[in-house]
């Protein structure tokens, strides 16, 4: 009890700071309209008091100029009481026709004492009055905090705490008197708190005071009616109906009194008092009879004068009582599923409250903001108040669903009683409906079954909304299918997502997936189909948002649905099967969400594929498991491209694109995984040119550029996988057939796009570089396939025949690679057969001088093919002049750089005095070729070797060298020198012609 005394303390403690920031409002808005009253007041008494201004002379002819003059004197009207009128103006009253009067002559008037003035119609001159600034009205004096405590609030609690004290102190302390006296000094103390209020609210500053009084005394009233009969200590009537009957009287004439005043603090303090008093006392079911009687007479004054905070105040009064009780009567402290006696009589009071509170909020409709919302928390604390009391003396727990069931029908049919009077009525009671139809259904089925029947709940709220129409019933709808899939992803979704991280699971679980999927179902017809046959739905924003919201979630329901049934390795088949049928639908329905939900799913898919479809190594069969998901992914995804609608904030031309990019790279990883190392190369080639060809007859440029990249992947590959195979056993090894299908698709394609001319830069880039994946990879097979000092040889004539290339097809970048492989094979002789090689070799093929005079030979065969390539200068245009100058005089690097060779071999096979022998000859040699090709630098190359030659005599071979190649080197290089300037002396016409 001393617990329950506290509870209802802090209860009413909190009730009157409520009270009093309303009734602070409500003072502060009486304070305004007096205010606005003593302006009006003073600034009509300024204008009583202002004295007349004189009249204004007008323009207008006499007749119309106003007459102010004593009534007597003028004679126009009969009445004294007349005041103004306008010369020969027939709509006054009294207006007889005078013979015409002729102009007065301007002679002063007499001094009338206190005339009325007269003022004529609005069209002639009128009175113009002062008005005086008014002074600013008087701000209203604020209330301290200690006059608000000392004559509001402790006035209200002393009469709360007085009156639980009293009905305390006669029901249980007070032994000494019997019933009777009991009862008549509590009849007697709450007769004399009645006459004391009434006395005192006579006088205006015992108002609150006795208003606070009065309250209490009928309080304490209602409570010593109740104990006539329902206290023991207090018992005096014997009969129950007459104890009801005197409980109702004393109820109207309680309601009857406090409607004089007005006011609802004393008729909230009297009512709340009441309730106080009965639950304190010994709560039996009559109590709560009781508290119905209460209840009723507290609806009625709070309907009859809008007091809607009277009514929360009532509920909450009915229920808390109620509760009391229930603690009382249950066995064990309220378990559910307890049996008591007063079970169905509980339950029919719980319902009766709840029914004439609902009738309360359905009937009254509020005029203010703050009234409505009052009201609306109202009846939502009503619903909760009678839910959870039924809920606390469950006996039956198997009628929860037809209880649930039934409630929310009658809060429906509520709904529309109030849906034309009171629309916020209509929305709360509506909601309140449906959230106790979906609360039913859980009691009645299990597992998978029930969110699906929230499902179609809330399908139905959402097309009784459409067809209604009725915006309330289709967001009820929204809001219904979003509890339901929050339900599907909790209680259905993650138990699976726990059971597959812990454990393998092969199960499809086909009744959450029926679930999941039947729920992607409907959201999408909701809102792709739905929304596009009733446009009017979408209009409001937050409508729009929601429905937009729904489309995604049914994108991921999907999904997860689909992850659900289908195995791990076949989840990104279903899934992009899933976004091709979205792609399909996006076109027909021209839907930017469906298309973003699209390549979602595909993304999704994708991922998948990278992170776990790559990785398996089980087989479907005869056939490997990675193998048929990703070619049947890529297929999917290349069918895909196919998607017109773009969406959401990306251009429509990248759709192509990155379908064929990642079924490009899928399909190209899976070779890496499915194929031998060696054939990982081949299959990227032939992908590739498989990829260009496509792109080259559609004119789809995104499929050769993924040609070009698998062709640089293979032949990046051919370095790692290909050229490191050895198989001497075979005349045709792994390397050969590996490498040359490759090199002959990259001068396929290199052909290809001399054909027709692309605007791409990436297309120009390839036309570049493919010939050169070619030629490397060819030098590259020379260098692994031939014996290592052979190699500077096949590299000079892998010269020899691109120069032969470049020439006939006048092509500059051929000419470009057999100077970088004639460099390359200079460099190779010098550095194996010039260098590393020893002079006595197993054989003469193998040897330093064969080896060297090959390959200079191979490069000396090559200068008619350099000529011809000079004489196609003028006819090959756009190359730069620092190009042309190399690429255009190939006989320069083709001359020079053998002639390196041969006199770095003489100097190298010769012993020191014949050197000089051997290049004096040399030099001989190369000056009649000069001769012969008319080329001045060659001439000049001859001269310079005599000139070498000359300068090793002077330096040391006359110094280091034995006598007789001493003489001999004298003689040879005298006659050298001498045969040269005899063709000089010969020639020298037509040298001149060349210098």
């Amino acid at each position: 009890m001393d617990t329950f005394l506290i509870l209802v303390f802090l209860v009413l403690v909190a009730w009157l700071f409520v009270k009093q920031s309303a009734v602070k409002e409500e003072l502060r808005q009486l304070r305004e309209l007096a205010d606005q009253l003593s302006s009006l007041d003073r600034r009509l008494k300024k204008l009583e008091q202002a004295p007349p201004a004189p009249l204004t002379q007008a323009t207008a002819p006499v007749a119309a100029k106003p007459v102010v003059t004593p009534v007597q004197t003028w004679g126009f009207f009969s009445s004294p009481t007349a005041s103004a009128t306008k010369a020969g103006d027939p709509s006054f009253p009294g207006f007889t026709n005078p013979k015409p009067v002729p102009p007065l002559p301007s002679v002063p008037l007499p001094e009338v004492p206190k005339p009325e003035p007269v003022l004529s119609p609005p069209a002639s001159p009128t009175h113009v009055f002062r008005e005086e600034p008014l002074p600013p009205p008087t701000p209203p004096r604020s209330i301290s905090i200690e006059e608000r405590l000392g004559q509001n609030w402790l006035n209200k609690l002393g009469i709360i705490t007085l009156v639980i004290g009293l009905a305390l102190f006669l029901g249980y302390q007070l032994r000494t008197l019997g019933p009777l006296g009991k009862s008549l000094i509590g009849l007697t103390l709450s007769l004399a708190l009645l006459a004391g209020g009434l006395f005192l609210e006579r006088r205006p500053q015992y108002r609150i005071f006795a208003r606070a009084a009065i309250g209490g005394g009928w309080a304490l009233t209602f409570f010593v009616t109740f104990a006539l009969y329902h206290v023991n200590a207090m018992q005096v009537l014997h009969s129950q109906a007459a104890d009801l009957i005197l409980m109702l009287l004393v109820a109207c004439a309680m309601v009857w009194h406090s409607l004089q005043y007005k006011s609802q603090v004393v008729t909230s303090l009297a009512f709340l008092l009441a309730f106080v008093t009965v639950g304190i006392s010994e709560v039996t079911l009559f109590s709560l009879v009781a508290g119905a009687l209460l209840a009723a007479g507290l609806i009625f004054v709070a309907a009859r004068e809008y007091w809607f905070e009277l009514g929360l105040a009532g509920l909450v009064g009915v229920y808390v009582n109620h509760f009391l009780w229930l603690q009382r009567v249950l066995p064990n402290g309220g378990h559910t599923g307890h049996p008591f006696p007063e079970f169905f009589a509980s339950a029919g009071l719980l319902l009766l409250y709840w029914f004439i509170f609902r009738l309360f909020y359905v009937l009254r409709v509020p005029q203010t903001q703050r009234q409505e919302v009052v009201s609306s928390f109202t009846a939502i604390l009503n619903s909760v108040g009678v839910m959870s009391l039924l809920k606390f003396q469950s006996s039956h727990p198997e009628w929860a669903f037809r209880g649930l069931l039934v409630l929310g029908v009658a809060e429906f049919a509520f709904a529309f009683l109030a849906r034309r009077k009171w629309r916020t009525a209509f929305i709360v009671l509506s909601s309140i409906a449906s959230i106790l139809l979906l609360a039913a259904i859980p009691f009645r089925f299990s597992g998978a079954n029930w969110p699906l029947l929230w499902l179609f709940e809330a399908e139905i709220l959402f097309i009784a909304g459409l067809r209604m129409p009725e915006i309330t019933f289709r967001r009820l709808g929204i809001l219904a299918s979003f509890a339901a899939a929050a339900e599907l992803l909790y209680a259905q979704f993650l138990p699976i997502v726990t059971l597959r991280q812990s454990a393998p699971d092969a199960s499809h679980h086909l009744h959450t997936t029926i679930a999941l999927l039947a729920a992607a179902v409907l959201f999408w017809l909701n809102s792709e189909f739905v929304a596009r046959r009733w446009h009017f739905i979408t209009e409001p924003e937050l409508d729009n948002a929601a429905l937009r919201i729904t489309s995604y979630l049914a994108a991921v329901f999907a999904a997860i649905g689909l992850w659900v049934c289908v195995p791990t390795a076949w989840t990104i088949v279903a899934w992009l099967f899933v976004a091709l049928a979205l792609g399909w639908v996006a076109d027909k329905l021209s839907s930017s969400d469906l298309a973003t939900q699209a390549d979602l799913l595909a993304l999704a898919a994708i991922v998948r594929a990278a992170v776990i479809n790559l990785f398996l190594t089980t087989h479907t069969g005869a056939l490997s498991t990675r193998a048929l998901t990703i070619t049947l992914a890529a297929a999917l995804l290349y069918v895909s491209m196919r998607r017109k609608t773009s969406p959401h904030a990306i251009p429509n031309n990248y759709i192509a694109p990155f379908y064929s990019w990642t079924a490009g790279g899928l399909l190209a990883v899976l070779l890496w995984y499915e194929l031998q190392p060696i054939s990982v190369a081949v299959a990227w080639g032939i992908f590739g040119l498989l990829l260009f060809e496509i792109g080259f007859a559609f004119r789809r440029k995104y499929f050769r550029h993924q040609g070009y990249l698998l062709l640089a992947a293979s032949f990046v590959r051919i370095f790692f996988a290909n050229l490191n195979v050895a198989d001497n056993a075979h005349l045709l090894g792994p390397r050969l057939y590996t490498v040359v299908p490759l090199i002959a698709a990259y001068f396929w394609v290199y052909q290809r796009l001399q054909v027709e001319a692309h605007d791409s830069a990436f297309d120009r880039a390839a036309t570049i570089a493919v010939p050169w994946f070619g030629t490397i990879a060819a030098a590259a097979l020379l260098y692994f396939e031939v014996r290592p000092e052979w190699v500077a040889i096949s590299w000079a004539l892998l010269a020899f025949v691109l120069i032969a290339v470049g020439w006939l097809l006048k092509r500059p970048l051929f000419v470009a690679q057999s100077l970088t492989l004639l460099l390359a094979s200079a460099i190779r002789a010098t550095m194996v057969s010039l260098i590393a090689l020893t002079p006595l070799a197993v054989s003469f093929t193998s040897s330093r001088v064969f080896c060297v005079s090959a390959a200079c030979a191979i490069m000396l065969l090559s200068l008619p093919l350099a000529f011809a390539v000079r004489r196609q200068r003028a006819s090959v245009g756009n190359i730069p002049d620092d190009w042309r100058l190399l690429l255009f005089r190939p006989e320069q690097p083709f001359f020079f750089i053998p002639l390196a060779l041969i006199t770095a071999l003489l100097a190298i096979q010769l012993r020191a005095g014949m050197i000089t022998i051997g290049w004096s000859a040399l030099g001989v040699l190369t000056f009649l070729f000069a001769l012969t090709v008319k080329e001045r630098s060659y001439r000049l190359a001859g001269l310079s070797l005599l000139l070498l030659g000359v300068c090793k005599i002077i330096c040391v071979d006359i110094w280091h060298a034995s006598p007789s190649d001493r003489y001999i080197t004298l003689i040879v290089m005298g006659a050298a020198l001498l045969l040269v300037s005899f063709l000089y002396s010969r020639y020298r016409e037509t040298l001149l012609k060349f210098l």
